[in-house]
């Protein structure tokens, strides 16, 4: 079987008529449309009319929230419970957040106790 990586190969030839699409982690294939095209040729050289495919790539991981306090130096404290004096601002950085899938795009801060 021809095997395909994503982000290494964009075109296999192959005397096999699978192929194999080795999508992982460390080689994704991004979400979204993609096509995917195939040519045959036969014994006497000639080529077929291009067959497509659309295989769309769905991103169904949620993201994952990290909420970091950057103290006065402008170092973070990683730490679920902080605390900071009465009457001083503080900051918070959501900047470590992450989406396995793709990019977040939003960070929607919400004060739940207070």
């Amino acid at each position: 079987m021809a095997k395909f990586v994503p982000g290494t190969d964009t075109a296999v030839k192959s005397e096999e008529p699978r192929l194999d699409v080795l999508a992982s982690e460390r080689a994704p294939l991004k979400p979204g449309k993609h096509v995917f095209q195939l040519v045959v040729s036969d014994d006497s050289g000639n080529d077929s009319e291009p067959a497509n495919v659309t295989v769309i790539v769905l991103d169904t991981t949620r993201p994952t929230a990290v909420i970091d306090l950057i103290n006065a130096d402008g170092s973070r404290n990683p730490e679920p419970v902080v605390q900071v004096p009465f009457g001083k601002g503080f900051q918070l950085s959501g900047d470590r957040s992450s989406d396995v899938g793709g990019a977040v795009k939003l960070w929607n801060w919400t004060l739940l106790t207070g």
